[in-house]
C-alpha cells in the first residue's frame, strides 16, 4: 500500500480512538457514509490495534448485524464467526507468519448473514514491535456478490485505486508506480488528469466513465480496456474495472473504487487468485468457497454415481481450549493426513468448517463407498494405539448419490452428514474418556470436559467445584 494510502489510515486511526465525535472524521476520510444498499455487497472496515477494535461502515456492519458509526470491541465482532475464522484472524493480527495482506474467506455464525460466506481482503498498515497488528483495514463482500473477485486484485499485484468526491483526489496502491514507472508524486492526484496518460484514441473511454460517476442509469460497474502512457514513453494495454461504492440522494458518486491490471500479467496472475480463492490455509485442502463453485460439476452423469464422506473431528473446541490452538491445528492436521492418505483414489477433499470435512468421489459406487469408510475407522483405531501420539477421534459418514428419488448433492450430503453423527454416538462415550485421559496426562492434572457438550463426562466432584467456581 503506498505511502499516502497508509499515512490517510494512520492518521484517522489515531484521531479517532478517544470520543465518539470523533469517529465522524473516519467517514471523512472515506468509509461510506451512504445508506445501505441491500444490492451493494461491499462493506468497509478499519481496525485500531491499540484499542483492539473495530469502525464498520453502513454495509459492512449490515453484514454483522452490528451498530454502525462506532467503535466495536473485538469480542463483538469475532463472536458472529466461526472458531475456523477467529483461528486464522488471530494468526495474521498477532504475529508476521501471515505475512501483511488480508485475505480469507469467513462465515458467520450469528446475526443476519448466519450461515453464510463472506470474503475479506484487506491490509496490515502497520505492526508493533512484537508483531501485532497496529492499524488494518479492508472490504468485506458476500461470497454470493460479484464484488468478491473484484476484491482480489491487489494480491495478484494489480494496482488498487481510490476516488473521493468530497477531495476530489484519487489515492493509489504501491503496485501502480510499478506498473506505468512513475513515481507516486508524478502520478495525477485528480480523475481528469488522468486523460493526459491515456491514449488519444481512448480519451472518449474516460467520457463514458465519467457518466457512471454521474448518475446510476448506467450502473454502478464500469469495465474498460485502454492504453495508458509508460514512463519510458511507451503504451501499455490495462484492463480497469471501476466500482461506486456510494452515492448520495441525487444519485452522484460519492466514492469509487477500481483496479488497473497489466493484460500480460493477466492470465499468470489469474491461476494464483484461484489457488488463493479456493485454498483452505491451514491444511492446504480445497475449502468451502471451492466446494460451492463446483456443486454442479459434481452432478453430472460424468461423475455418477458419486459418493461423498462427511468427517467431523470430536474434541476440537477442548483441545484448543486445554492444550491450545497450536495442538488444534496439530489435530485438524493429522485429519487430513488420515483422509488423503486412507482415499487414495479419485477425490476431492474439502474443510468445510472448523472441525467438519468433506471427501467428494466420482465414479464411486456405493460398496466402494462403504470399504473405504471403514478403510478410514481402521486407520484412526491404528493411529490411536501408537504410544504418546495425541488422539484422533473422528466421526466418518457416507452417502452414494441416488439413493433415493429425486436424489441431488445437497441431500446425499445430508445423509452423509446424518450418518457421521450416528457413528460418532456410538463412540461418543469411548472417545471422550480416551481424549480426557490424554488431555490430563499432557496437563498433570484434572481436566474438565467443559465445551458445553459432554459435562455427563464430569465426575460429581469435578461438577461441585465447576458450580462453586461460577
Amino acid at each position: 500500500m503506498s505511502d499516502n494510502l497508509a499515512a490517510t489510515a494512520n492518521t484517522t486511526t489515531t484521531t479517532t480512538t478517544t470520543d465518539s465525535a470523533a469517529s465522524s472524521s473516519y467517514y471523512a476520510h472515506g468509509l461510506n457514509t451512504a445508506e445501505p444498499n441491500e444490492n451493494l455487497d461491499l462493506g468497509y472496515w478499519i481496525f485500531n490495534g491499540a484499542t483492539r477494535t473495530f469502525l464498520l461502515d453502513p454495509v459492512c456492519a449490515a453484514f454483522f448485524g452490528l451498530p454502525e458509526g462506532t467503535w466495536l470491541t473485538e469480542a463483538q465482532v469475532l463472536e458472529r464467526l466461526t472458531i475456523d475464522s477467529i483461528e486464522r484472524y488471530y494468526r495474521v493480527m498477532d504475529s508476521h507468519d501471515m505475512g501483511n495482506i488480508i485475505f480469507e474467506d469467513v462465515r458467520f455464525i450469528m446475526g443476519p448473514h448466519s450461515g453464510e460466506n463472506f470474503v475479506i481482503n484487506g491490509s496490515v498498515l502497520s505492526r508493533f514491535p512484537d508483531g501485532k497488528v497496529c492499524h488494518a483495514t479492508g472490504y468485506l463482500a458476500s461470497t454470493r456478490s460479484s464484488y468478491a473477485d473484484f476484491i482480489a486484485h491487489e494480491l495478484a499485484g494489480d494496482v488498487l485505486y481510490s476516488w473521493d468526491s468530497l477531495t476530489e483526489r484519487m489515492t493509489f496502491s504501491e503496485s501502480c508506480s510499478y506498473l506505468l514507472g512513475y513515481e507516486e508524486k508524478e502520478l495525477p492526484q485528480e480523475l481528469p488528469g488522468w486523460a493526459v496518460l491515456l491514449h488519444p484514441d481512448d480519451r472518449e473511454t474516460l467520457d463514458v466513465g465519467m457518466q457512471v460517476l454521474i448518475t446510476p442509469a448506467y450502473g454502478d460497474n464500469f469495465e474498460y480496456c485502454v492504453r495508458l502512457r509508460h514512463k519510458n514513453g511507451n503504451y501499455i494495454w490495462v484492463i480497469g474495472h471501476s466500482l461506486v461504492v456510494s452515492r448520495d440522494h441525487e444519485g452522484r458518486a460519492l466514492r469509487m473504487i477500481g483496479t488497473l491490471s497489466d493484460i500480460n500479467l493477466v492470465q499468470d496472475n489469474f491461476e494464483n487468485i484461484k489457488q488463493m480463492l479456493y485454498t483452505d490455509t491451514l491444511t492446504g485442502l480445497h475449502n468451502r468457497y471451492y466446494f460451492q463453485h463446483n456443486m454442479t460439476r459434481w452432478q453430472d452423469s460424468l461423475s455418477q454415481p458419486l459418493s461423498v464422506i462427511y468427517a467431523d473431528v470430536t474434541g476440537l473446541k477442548i483441545t484448543n481450549d486445554v492444550l491450545g490452538h497450536a495442538d488444534g491445528d496439530i489435530l485438524l492436521l493429522s485429519v487430513t493426513e488420515v483422509l488423503t492418505t486412507v482415499v487414495t483414489r479419485t477425490r476431492e477433499i474439502m474443510r468445510l468448517a472448523g472441525d467438519e470435512f468433506l471427501v467428494v468421489m466420482p465414479r464411486c459406487a456405493q460398496s466402494e463407498l462403504q470399504a473405504i469408510v471403514a478403510q478410514l475407522n481402521a486407520f484412526v483405531v491404528n493411529h490411536n494405539r501408537i504410544p504418546d501420539v495425541m488422539p484422533v477421534f473422528v466421526g466418518f459418514g457416507g452417502a452414494t448419490l441416488g439413493e433415493v428419488e429425486r436424489d441431488n448433492l445437497k441431500m446425499c450430503i445430508e445423509r452423509a452428514d446424518v450418518r457421521m453423527q450416528q457413528a460418532k454416538e456410538q463412540q461418543r462415550e469411548h472417545n471422550y474418556a480416551q481424549l480426557k485421559a490424554y488431555l490430563e496426562k499432557r496437563k498433570g492434572r484434572p481436566v474438565s470436559m467443559r465445551d458445553g457438550r459432554r459435562l455427563s463426562y464430569m465426575t460429581p466432584q469435578e461438577r461441585e467445584q465447576m458450580h462453586r467456581r461460577q
